[in-house]
């Protein structure tokens, strides 16, 4: 019943994070869950168990952004081993870079998550809108970083 109800919605708790995290930037640190979680559930053997089932954005491309997608084909190249290992360099890279300006202030270290979640959610919604729903998952900094501990821990393709 409530996997169902979180299958159903559970896209509002990206809502809900984008609008509280506005008014009160220290919020936006919140969103270190949605990063750790698929890490820790690779780590725990699951795989992207996180990204197919309780992931709020995964939840909001498939649910809302699906409703009003083409359903074309993404480029191969999104979902290639190099232009994923780029999209982890960049987004990490820009996230430590913002968190070591901003450290000691709440505000700014949560405008930090906040600014990526909210851009990469952007970019999540023009391309799952012009490709598949989730278009963005298939190259997700905190779901490829789960792929490769799966690959390491199991020693095969994640």
């Amino acid at each position: 019943m409530l996997k169902n109800l979180y299958q159903k919605y559970g896209y509002l708790i990206l809502f809900l994070y984008v609008i509280a995290a506005y008014f009160y930037m220290p919020l936006g640190m919140i969103a270190i869950v949605c990063m750790l979680a698929p890490i820790v559930f690779a780590l725990l053997g699951k795989g992207r168990y996180w990204c197919g089932h309780f992931c709020p954005r995964g939840n909001f491309y498939q649910n809302v952004v699906g409703k009003m997608t083409r359903k074309h084909r993404a480029p191969a190249f999104l979902k290639s081993t190099w232009f994923r290992a780029v999209m982890v360099l960049f987004i990490l890279g820009n996230f430590s870079f913002g968190i070591y300006k901003n450290w000691g202030n709440p505000a700014g270290i949560g405008m930090v998550f906040y600014r990526i979640i909210l851009i990469t959610t952007v970019v999540g919604i023009v391309l799952g809108t012009l490709f598949q729903p989730r278009t963005w998952c298939g190259f997700c900094p905190m779901g490829s970083i789960a792929a490769f501990v799966t690959w390491m821990k199991k020693g095969k393709t994640a």
